[in-house]
């Protein structure tokens, strides 16, 4: 393997905070992202009104927890799995190809979930091996979408690119489950899925629509593998990336997982599936939502590190002190204050790694990203239900808070030039 170039880890250390603040909304002076943003937004809107629908389904069908996670973990390995290749791939093909090609397998996915619901046959196995290929999608679809925001927007709106993204992701958590469980009321799960099918066409008809230049793109004189493990190399000795990827990993195993719970603590602590799941889902989205506002505001201020640590503390605690509560009120406000703390942590992670990232490992750094934020999910999940059949919902949620909340301040003392980064 060939050494790590240690002048693009120097050249990658994150340059003193600008004394103006970053502009929002820089990245929709791009009509290529003004396609994309509407397109995603609704599409997004559809997969949450389907992930409501299939969390009840799935409970409904089983009535456990561990069929929960089975689901999840299902949907959540292929990203793991694609690792090594999933990042070259972004870095070796046009990313506006690639992410076409895996909106239409997305699409095509509910869409049978429908069909298979529609017709009365839909079973346990069905949505497992739906989900592997939901998965398999999501794992060439991540690093080369977080890597197509730069091709879009350019360097110098890149935050603002990401910041939007965010914004436009919980706006779509809170739209979606809210939508999504009038729909179950209303029609059923059946048109939740058919929905979110029809919702891919949005982005597929923006990603056909946007111009843009193609970027030139390296002969490959590497193996696949050989190009990741210098992604690696890179990636470990770098002085904030390796710290960002632990925090990353440490939280999509033990932190958001605890969603995965919602179905059962709303019908066995507020005794209401279907609209305690959907209001839990929308407060959560409400946080979340307000927190990618937030980091809007303090886009370019100079203190992202320090709020990417509260956001790592913050989100477990309250993780926590939901596991002793029963009463829908203060549910209600730790689940807020979880999507709040979680999303500035996740929106500062992402745009972190992207401003000290070279374009030379940009695809691999994005990958690796994608394997702590997305591939180690499954485990978690999988754990998380298994956990939960066992020993009950609210005491799992009380060790994975526990664990995420001590792993971070491990990680936070250690690297504290995390809560340094401008």
């Amino acid at each position: 393997m060939r050494p790590v170039p240690t002048e693009l880890i120097s050249k990658s250390l994150p340059e003193p905070a600008p004394t103006h603040q970053i502009r929002a909304l820089e990245a929709f002076k791009s009509p290529a992202y003004r396609y994309f943003f509407g397109g995603q937004i609704i599409s997004l809107t559809g997969t949450w009104v389907q992930n409501v629908a299939q969390q009840i389904v799935v409970y409904q069908m089983t009535g456990s927890e561990l069929a929960l996670g089975l689901v999840a973990c299902a949907q959540g390995l292929p990203a793991f799995i694609l690792a090594p290749v999933s990042g070259v791939i972004a870095e070796r093909f046009s990313r506006r190809r690639i992410l076409i090609g895996t909106q239409i397998t997305m699409m095509l996915m509910a869409l049978i979930m429908a069909l298979l619901h529609f017709s009365g046959v839909l079973q346990i196995w069905h949505v497992m091996l739906l989900s592997v290929g939901l998965g398999v999608a999501n794992a060439l679809d991540a690093p080369a979408r977080l890597a197509f925001i730069s091709e879009m927007v350019g360097k110098e709106a890149l935050p603002s690119g990401i910041v939007l993204n965010s914004i436009m992701f919980n706006a779509a958590r809170i739209v979606g489950p809210a939508f999504g469980g009038l729909v179950l009321r209303w029609v059923g799960p059946s048109w939740c899925f058919l929905f979110n099918g029809l919702s891919f066409l949005a982005v597929i008809a923006g990603l056909i629509l946007m111009h843009l230049t193609p970027l030139p793109h390296k002969r490959a004189t590497t193996s696949v593998i050989t190009q990741f493990r210098e992604g690696l190399s890179f990636s470990r000795f770098h002085p904030e990336i390796a710290p960002l990827l632990i925090l990353s990993a440490l939280s999509s195993t033990f932190g958001m997982t605890f969603s995965i719970l919602i179905p059962s603590f709303a019908d066995q602590v507020l005794k209401n599936t279907i609209d305690g799941t959907s209001a839990l889902l929308t407060v959560q989205g409400l946080g979340a939502f307000a927190g990618a506002l937030f980091i809007g505001r303090i886009t370019g201020l100079g203190f992202r590190g320090r709020v990417l640590a509260f956001g790592a503390t913050v989100g477990p605690a309250s993780v926590i002190l939901m596991s002793f509560t029963q009463s829908f009120g203060l549910v209600a406000v730790w689940m807020g204050l979880a999507g709040f703390a979680f999303v500035c942590q996740y929106v500062l992670m992402n745009t972190l790694l992207q401003t000290v990232v070279p374009d030379e490992f940009r695809g691999r750094v994005m990958s690796l990203y994608s394997v702590t934020f997305f591939g180690l999910t499954p485990f978690g999940s999988l754990l998380i239900g298994a956990m939960g059949q066992v020993i009950g919902t609210t005491t799992t949620m009380l060790v994975f808070g526990a664990i995420g909340l001590t792993g971070s301040l491990i990680v936070l003392k250690r690297a504290p030039q995390v809560m340094r980064m401008p």
